[in-house]
């Protein structure tokens, strides 16, 4: 189930080049789907830093078998 949120218009001035880039990496249909999809990428990442540091050297990794 996906939580409704608002949506507001903004206007950036955003490299073409960069979108365009981002949007065939991160296949969106649109403009728009590319930036929220990047901001939440960016999100997500930085969640799982932030684990990781939390985590640190409270696993051991003993390999792939």
């Amino acid at each position: 189930m996906q939580i409704a949120t608002k949506k507001v218009a903004k206007h950036f001035r955003l490299d073409e080049v960069l979108i365009k880039d981002a949007q065939k990496i991160l296949g969106a249909k649109t403009e728009t789907e590319t930036i929220e999809s990047a901001l939440s990428d960016v999100i997500y990442q930085e969640k799982m830093r932030k684990l990781i540091e939390q985590t640190k050297g409270k696993f051991k990794f003993e390999g792939f078998n």
